[in-house]
């Protein structure tokens, strides 16, 4: 081979800008294997670990899930409001579907337990009835009224009023105290941001009282003049054994 043919091949080897592959390997070894890329799954592991946890932890929710809307059974609640002493009828009545936990409700195929009974308290549109809502005979009867009594904060329990409450009605003024009423029981209680009933414009509770026939002018002008003070007796006890 001349120096021209020589200068030629280098020219041509230094010129192509790529490594030679077969440079370097024994002769005859062949042309140098392709690599092949790795398989899609095999690249971050960690990924399809999680995608599995999170299939695990959804399937999971979603059981209990299912059980717990398995728990769930038909329950009364009020159809509309249900007035304190109002017997209650069929039309009154709605049924629901909720977990019960915890929680005393009357199911829905005990209705006929219901029907017939009287309201205890004042019962609103929706709400859950239970057993302590009830009672076999009215609160308001022939010999009875209902008043309504607003009350400023010290003239009741610092425990508060619940309905079936007994209680004395006193009359308080200027230091003096009269009995207007022995035993009334408590209906219904609710909280006033502004009083009524005359003069007792600072009241904060509305609280309605069932009383002797008797006794309701004396407690209705009591109330008016926001002389009147509550006494607690016993808790609760006109609705026991109801």
């Amino acid at each position: 081979m001349s120096a021209q043919e020589r200068i030629d091949v280098r020219s041509r080897e230094s010129g192509s800008g790529r490594p030679d592959p077969t440079r370097g390997r024994p002769s005859g070894a062949g042309p140098a294997p392709e690599r092949l890329p790795r398989p899609p799954g095999t690249r971050r592991p960690g990924l399809a670990v999680l995608a599995v946890l999170l299939i695990v932890l959804g399937a999971a929710v979603a059981g209990l899930l299912a059980l717990r809307l398995d728990d769930r059974q038909d329950v009364l609640v009020a159809r509309s409001t249900i007035v304190v002493g109002q017997q209650i009828t069929a039309d009154n009545l709605a049924v629901a579907k909720v977990a019960s936990d915890g929680v005393a409700v009357i199911g829905a195929d005990q209705a006929s337990q219901v029907i017939g009974r009287f309201a205890s308290s004042e019962i609103p549109p929706g709400r859950l009835i239970d057993p302590g809502m009830l009672a076999r005979a009215s609160l308001l009867a022939s010999d009875k009224a209902a008043v309504g009594v607003p009350l400023s904060t010290g003239r009741y329990p610092a425990g508060g009023l619940q309905p079936g409450d007994v209680v004395q009605v006193v009359q308080a003024d200027q230091g003096e105290g009269k009995e207007v009423a022995a035993r009334a029981t408590v209906s219904s209680v609710k909280s006033s941001d502004s009083g009524v009933f005359g003069s007792g414009s600072d009241a904060s509770t509305v609280v309605t009282l069932i009383v002797d026939r008797n006794e309701a002018v004396q407690v209705a002008a009591a109330a008016a003049a926001d002389q009147i003070s509550l006494v607690l007796l016993e808790r609760g006890a006109s609705t026991k054994g109801n």
